[in-house]
């Protein structure tokens, strides 16, 4: 069953909401050498200071750039509303579920597509991004997370012991 005009509205509604959210000012971040003089006040930084300066810009990055990810999302799927092709599968060209819709907004395939898409790129990744992705899911899968059996700990095990 194809959206409703109120559905379509409410879904325009709330990507315009995140458009406004992800594009809105950030926060100016400072330079490293504004940090670290901050922190010396004349005293030599210790190690670890320079490491939390580090770690904590790393993560403004890589936050950065997942709001940006995701803002191009919206406005691609702000543009589908336009066009008229807002809440069709972009794989299949079947209606993506208004409960789909509903969790995200943005989404281009059914979830049955994504998964799809997905294994493609696990199958034509190379074998250590296979890797890394069974390791991310064995710390993200709630039947694995403490067990040593999962292929991330073997990999550890294995680094432990050849040291």
């Amino acid at each position: 069953m194809a959206l409703t005009k109120e559905q379509t509205q409410h879904f325009y509604h709330k990507l315009l909401h995140m458009q406004k959210e992800l594009s809105g000012e950030k926060k100016k971040t400072q330079s490293m050498t504004e940090e670290v003089g901050e922190l010396s006040n004349g005293v030599d930084n210790h190690m670890a200071d320079h490491g939390t300066l580090v770690t904590d810009r790393m993560t403004d990055q890589t936050v950065k750039e997942i709001d940006r990810e995701l803002l191009e999302e919206v406005n691609h799927a702000l543009q589908k509303i336009k066009d008229g092709t807002y809440g069709i599968c972009e794989k299949t060209g079947q209606e993506i579920p208004y409960e789909r819709l509903e969790a995200v907004p943005y989404a281009r395939m059914t979830v049955e597509a994504q998964a799809d898409v997905e294994d493609d790129l696990e199958t034509d990744a190379p074998s250590f991004e296979r890797e890394f992705h069974q390791q991310v899911k064995d710390l993200s899968n709630k039947e694995t997370i403490d067990q040593k059996s999962s292929q991330t700990y073997e990999i550890l095990n294995r680094e432990q012991d050849s040291n």
